[in-house]
């Protein structure tokens, strides 16, 4: 169905599906809700100077893939010449403001997930005007990974809150993601299902994101570094032997 060969510029060009515009990279993508976000944030009055420099440290550091990051309350104090109890401080109050979502793992560390809106994924629609979403796929999408999706995970059961709105016009088929998923696992290399199963375990939607970019011909090294990354400081799940 297609060619593992092809290049990555001729699969940025014409997608797997041979689809006739050229798709945006996910980083690039990424970036531009990050600047949006940001600049909201900025031109917030009602925020603080303090909880402005943590949103700068927040997209700063935002993993491409997962959509959050995780540095330390230390680390940040350090950084900004804060205490830990400050760092606390402020990152609830872009919570609560609706900026940030913040979630405590199970060891005590924290991960920082911005909420984009809408408006922050769209683009700047031409003279052809945007590309409509595709009708909506019924059939029940099939992993070939050995895990359950986490009905608990950080965004089940919340409407595109810190995830990318699909308003674009995608070659990605669900019924086809096992395949994906395989050819993903290579790319990432030796222990690319290891990889894939920790992403999935922590959040399904990070895998799917992934499935999605590739099958839009949009995932390249910077995509697959970060998706390394955040699978390296996840924790491994027990499985019985």
């Amino acid at each position: 169905m297609w060619s593992c060969d092809r290049s990555e510029s001729q699969r940025r060009r014409t997608g797997l599906n041979g689809g006739a515009h050229e798709p945006e990279a996910l980083y690039d993508r990424v970036t531009r809700q990050k600047h949006r976000w940001l600049k909201r944030a900025m031109f917030d009055c009602a925020v603080s100077s303090s909880e402005k420099c943590f949103a700068y440290l927040v997209i700063d550091r935002l993993n491409c893939v997962t959509l959050d990051c995780w540095p330390s309350q230390k680390l940040i104090a350090d950084q900004f010449g804060w205490s830990t109890k400050t760092v606390h401080r402020v990152s609830f109050a872009l919570k609560r403001r609706g900026y940030l979502r913040v979630n405590r793992n199970t060891h005590g560390s924290y991960r920082y997930a911005p909420i984009f809106l809408p408006e922050d994924e769209d683009k700047s629609g031409g003279a052809s005007r945007q590309d409509c979403p595709p009708a909506s796929d019924r059939n029940v999408h099939e992993s070939s990974l050995s895990i359950l999706i986490n009905q608990s995970s950080p965004s089940a059961g919340e409407p595109r809150l810190g995830r990318p709105p699909l308003t674009m016009t995608s070659n990605y088929d669900k019924n086809q993601r096992g395949l994906y998923e395989r050819e993903l696992a290579r790319r990432l290399g030796n222990n690319g299902f290891e990889v894939l199963e920790r992403l999935a375990d922590h959040d399904d939607a990070i895998v799917e994101r992934l499935c999605r970019a590739f099958a839009d011909g949009k995932l390249g090294e910077r995509e697959l570094s970060a998706a390394r990354l955040a699978a390296d400081q996840l924790p491994k799940r027990w499985r019985p032997s």
